[in-house]
């Protein structure tokens, strides 16, 4: 199934929504309905017609937006009886915790920091202040650090600005261990501050951030600052189009550096750039996770806490001329400085705009629409920089509960049966994990700590298999590994429905015993049976809560979906003989159905 097809998505967020409220006009029907007559306007004129979601559908999707979660029952009943009743819910949704998560998957794919933490420049080992903590969670926690700084401005209602501006960091036990921070609190993200001269401005104070993105003595804190442009300017200082002198020697750093200065096809270019890397120049280039020790042997060693800042490293140690700091021709002395003029720029919070719609509605940054971006940027400059207010403007726009495009019968024939989808979202890897573990408590871990190696006296941690590529499965889903996959994708391919079918399969058998070993009031699937209900009644009465819980759709007993779930139950209950091994089958298969993996 096609989803990001830019001239579809293109129409879909142009074209005005239309669809039948249920508020007594029209009967309520399946998503991807045209409800009845008033929901199409009749103007040829006008463009193709995009069909709107349901109220449940619609809140099902701005709910797995938000949170990975389906929407409960009773918000579902308060939507089809209000409609209005939508905008408290999403209030609720984003305060939900979930939602934090969510906006450090977002931020992850602009500043590429989540590495798998056994991929160069992560892997740091749990020695010395940082022994006993789990390997995979140590270094976890090191790579989303600048994460959790963003989601910790979000989720307090502070000014989005603060990213770059906050006169803070945030940092648990095992980040501050490693960066020499303090106040780091065990399994406790809390606010503390870098007092080693750098100056506190947001992320752009934060070590892992140019340990990801470290630099050469020849590249002279270029792919920083550029890696910094592009995450927070949505400004590319690569995709310029500059017409090289093929004359220039590449190979020769002296002729490089003169170009940089005297060339004037590279000039243009180098005079914005190099002096926005000189703000970076006092960053340590790059460490060698392998090479730490637990304790220094001599004063070449590395051990923790980890120096990353140290004045002078490029200029003074290296040998590497920088120029006077400055951004786009404004000097600035320090990292605070540079943070004031990023938030004050109106690259940024256009850039904010156009990441919140392009991650959202699952598009390319180069396919949001320059119009749109510039609603939401006044959304978010209109707010107060509140965050939040634009990702709740964004998922309560109307061409956010797009369905598909509503076609005669010529324009029909002149496409495939697929390109009329224009509004379906494919669940990320992230979606999936808090989806199934909302659904079933199950969550896909590995326990490698059973590893005995005198080269890992460690083990490798107890990995979480949706969150990570190495060892685990995020990049089949559908996500990014920030270094050799770096853009997630958004449709459907046959490592993602492997994934999801062995996920399906897991969580199914985790939660039918689970539940089953629960009084009914406290399951959370099937609390309508028991392990020895066979009767063919109550089996299709817990398929209808089944459906509902599942899918957010409502279902009668005798309906064609609680027919074919019903069947597949009795066979394999034919086949076993055993209700508990019928759950087992009949939830493995509503847990891989398309509507789990789209919404």
């Amino acid at each position: 199934m096609r989803t990001s097809n830019p001239w579809w998505v293109a129409v879909a967020l142009a074209v005005p929504v239309t669809g039948c409220r249920d508020d007594g006009a029209g009967g309520q029907g399946e998503s991807g309905e045209t409800l009845d007559d008033s929901s199409t306007t009749g103007d040829e004129d006008s463009g193709p017609e995009i069909a709107r979601l349901s109220e449940a559908d619609r809140l099902t999707r701005i709910s797995m937006a938000l949170r990975g979660r389906r929407p409960t029952a009773s918000e579902i009943d308060a939507v089809e009886a209000d409609p209005a009743a939508l905008d408290a819910i999403v209030d609720g949704y984003l305060d939900d915790p979930a939602f934090g998560e969510t906006i450090r998957d977002l931020h992850n794919e602009a500043l590429l920091v989540l590495v798998d933490y056994l991929i160069f420049p992560a892997g740091f080992p749990p020695l010395g202040p940082a022994a006993g903590y789990d390997y995979y969670e140590f270094n976890r926690a090191l790579t989303e650090a600048p994460l959790r700084l963003v989601e910790h401005v979000v989720m307090n209602d502070r000014p989005y600005g603060e990213i770059v501006t906050a006169d803070y960091t945030v940092a648990d036990a095992q980040v501050a261990a490693v960066w020499g921070l303090a106040d780091g609190e065990p399994g406790e993200w809390v606010e503390t501050r870098w007092e080693d001269g750098r100056g506190n401005a947001g992320v752009l104070s934060d070590s892992w951030l140019f340990q990801r993105h470290g630099s050469t003595a020849s590249n002279a804190n270029r792919g920083r600052a550029n890696a910094i442009s592009r995450a927070l300017l949505c400004y590319d200082f690569a995709e310029r189009d500059i017409v090289l002198d093929v004359d220039i020697d590449l190979a020769d750093p002296e002729a490089v550096a003169h170009a940089v200065e005297q060339n004037q096809a590279c000039a243009s270019c180098h005079q914005g750039l190099d002096p926005f890397a000189s703000f970076f120049q006092d960053y340590i280039p790059q460490f060698l996770p392998s090479e730490i020790l637990e304790v220094a042997v001599d004063e070449n060693s590395q051990t923790y806490p980890l120096p990353s800042y140290y004045p002078g490293v490029f200029t003074e140690i290296l040998g590497v001329p920088m120029r006077d700091r400055g951004f786009f021709g404004a000097p600035g002395e320090d990292l605070p400085a540079l943070g004031r003029m990023i938030a004050a720029d109106p690259r940024f919070s256009a850039c904010a705009a156009r990441r919140f719609v392009a991650y959202f509605h699952q598009l390319d940054l180069t396919e949001v629409p320059q119009p749109l971006e510039a609603e939401f940027q006044n959304v978010l400059i209109d707010s107060g920089m509140d965050a939040k207010a634009l990702a709740k403007a964004i998922v309560l726009d109307e061409r956010f509960a797009a369905s598909h495009v509503v076609l005669d019968d010529d324009a029909a024939q002149e496409l495939s049966p697929v390109d009329d989808v224009v509004g379906v979202k494919k669940a990320r890897p992230l979606q999936l994990r808090q989806l199934f573990e909302d659904l079933t408590g199950f969550r896909w871990r590995s326990d490698l700590n059973v590893i005995d190696s005198p080269d890992l006296p460690y083990g490798l941690g107890h990995v979480d298999l949706m969150d990570d590529s190495f060892l685990g499965y995020a990049v089949l889903a559908g996500g990014l590994d920030a270094v050799y996959v770096t853009r997630p994708s958004h449709t459907y391919s046959a490592s993602t429905s492997l994934v999801l079918r062995t996920l399906a399969q897991l969580a199914a058998g985790f939660v039918v015993d689970a539940d089953f070993a629960l009084p009914a009031a406290e399951r959370r699937l099937l609390g309508a049976v028991e392990s020895a209900t066979i009767d063919e009644p109550a089996i299709r009465n817990q398929l209808v809560a089944l459906h509902l819980r599942l899918y957010g759709a409502r279902i009668e007993p005798s309906s064609l979906d609680a027919d074919d779930s019903w069947a597949l139950w009795s066979a394999a209950h034919e086949h076993s003989g055993d209700p508990t091994q019928a759950w087992k089958v009949t939830l493995t298969a509503l847990l891989q159905d398309l509507r789990i993996a789209y919404y």
